[in-house]
Order: structure tokens, then C-alpha cells, then sequence
């Protein structure tokens, strides 16, 4: 008998410390970002892929706004981006290499990223989800190839969240 109450209390004890009030939720699994392939070749993502952190720079000729390649595809991604996600928008940066006057980079640096700023507008992009920013380099200290120089002279578009 004396067995068989400690069974009862145990078993009691076991009951009530093992169910929980409400079951625990399974953790949601992130999405991955939802591109069409080739906007998601263009596209820059986080490790986990599941936000676009940016798109892929714009390489520019020396002491040009023009652009290297055509750009319509690219930026049509960058539209329906923007167009899917109201609450993002998108800084572009234009950039110049080390060549030139300072007061000369600032200015070609600036049209580079406004240019595409215009080019999105006109494909139908909001205003209101773009900003442009110009970025020289000041090192002139160092020496930079022909190679690195080509790099440099660039449009980068940098995904931030609207406040």
C-alpha cells in the first residue's frame, strides 16, 4: 500500500511537471529572396539569402558618366525590387578613381549616380526610394594600376530600410 502511494505521487508529479500549458512554436525558416533568376544573378544578398543587401555595381569609362554595358535589364530588376518592397530604398553611389582634381572627381562622381538615379525614375522606379551619394578616393599616396582604377570607377546600389 505504502508502494503504491509513492507510485501515485510520483506518477502525479511526472503528469503535471511534464505537460506544458501551451505547445512550443516550431522556429519560422526564413524565406530566400523571391527574384526571377536573372535578377537574383544581379542581385546581392545576406549569407543566409533571405534579404537583397544590394545590386551589382555599374563599371564607367575613364572620365565618363556613360556606363560600359547597357543597362535595362539590370535596372529593371532594381525596379521590381523597389516596386515589391515599399518599405526599402536603394543609395547610389557613384564613384571616380584617384585620377583627376578633387572638385572634378566629387562632380563626375555625383553624375555618375545621378544618371542612374534618372535612368531608374525613367524606368519607373519612386523617386522617393532613391537617394544619390558621391565618394572619390583621396589616396594619392598610392599607386593604383590600370586594373584597380577600372574598379574603382563604379556605381554601387546599397539596399537600406525606409524610417
Amino acid at each position: 500500500m505504502k508502494h503504491l502511494k509513492y507510485s501515485a505521487i510520483i506518477l502525479a508529479f511526472t503528469v503535471i511537471s511534464g505537460c506544458k500549458s501551451t505547445p512550443e512554436k516550431a522556429p519560422e525558416t526564413p524565406q530566400k529572396v523571391s527574384l526571377s533568376p536573372a535578377c537574383l544573378s544581379y542581385a546581392l544578398q545576406n549569407e543566409q539569402e533571405t534579404e537583397v543587401t544590394g545590386f551589382r555595381p555599374v563599371f564607367f569609362e575613364v572620365n565618363s558618366d556613360k556606363p560600359y554595358s547597357r543597362l535595362d535589364s539590370n535596372m529593371s530588376c532594381i525596379v521590381t525590387y523597389l516596386s515589391n518592397n515599399p518599405n526599402k530604398s536603394i543609395d547610389i553611389q557613384g564613384y571616380t578613381d584617384d585620377k583627376g582634381t578633387i572638385e572634378y572627381n566629387k562632380a563626375l562622381a555625383k553624375r555618375r549616380a545621378e544618371g542612374l538615379v534618372e535612368h531608374l525614375v525613367v524606368l519607373g522606379a519612386s523617386p522617393n526610394q532613391l537617394a544619390s551619394s558621391a565618394h572619390i578616393i583621396q589616396d594619392k599616396g598610392k599607386k593604383l594600376t590600370k586594373a584597380e582604377r577600372s574598379k574603382i570607377r563604379r556605381v554601387n546600389f546599397e539596399v537600406t530600410t525606409k524610417l
